[in-house]
């Protein structure tokens, strides 16, 4: 099994330091949204690095921005039948809207100027981002939310369920913001688990 993870707008691959499984390759792929023209060049990047792996099972997993981007990158792939799994964590789902007063309140949070411009750069792509019609993805997913994420609401994240072909699993993971998955080892619980086809006992998460 190979995983790969897509970060969140503005970050980089160091939000899943420590990310290691049993069994499982992990790769993360870094991004900046002033090198793609499109949300859907940079998926289409990030479908042919996935689908160069050697492996013959794939999974995604994609936190905020990263998600859609894994999103759009199994699109890209699931016909092939190597990806078993996509995980769509702290995002709203691909219905074409943009909530720039979030993404302000993002930017404000950032830790320095820099931050703040590379932040912006990626927003910027994802503005461009027209979304994609309900029921298009195929293979099996994960939608993982907070309650305490001030960017995106849960209610929000769960309408994934439309784009799903299959209905997803939803997860609440309590505690951690919108970056949940840099502080709570309950999200590389959850990975784990599903990669190895164990159950998640989701009313302790």
């Amino acid at each position: 099994m190979h995983l790969f993870c897509l970060h969140h707008a503005g970050g980089t691959t160091a939000s899943f330091a420590g990310w290691r499984f049993d069994g499982v390759h992990v790769t993360k792929l870094g991004y900046r949204g002033r090198d793609f023209r499109s949300v859907g060049a940079a998926a289409a990047a990030m479908a042919d690095r996935i689908a160069s792996s050697q492996s013959g099972e794939l999974a995604l997993y994609g936190h905020s921005m990263g998600a859609v981007l894994a999103f759009e990158a199994a699109l890209r792939l699931q016909d092939t039948g190597r990806v078993l799994h996509v995980f769509l964590a702290a995002a709203r789902p691909p219905s074409g809207m943009y909530d720039a007063g979030a993404a302000a309140a993002a930017a404000l949070g950032a830790h320095s100027e820099r931050a703040r411009e590379v932040l912006l750069e990626d927003l910027e792509l994802l503005h461009s981002y027209p979304g994609r019609p309900a029921g298009q993805l195929k293979v099996p997913a994960t939608v993982l939310y907070s309650p305490d994420d001030p960017v995106v609401t849960a209610s929000e994240s769960r309408r994934w369920t439309d784009w799903c072909a299959q209905k997803p699993r939803l997860i609440e993971v309590v505690g951690g913001g919108h970056l949940f998955h840099i502080g709570n080892p309950k999200v590389r619980a959850i990975v784990a688990a599903t990669l190895t086809g164990a159950i998640v006992d989701t009313g302790t998460l």
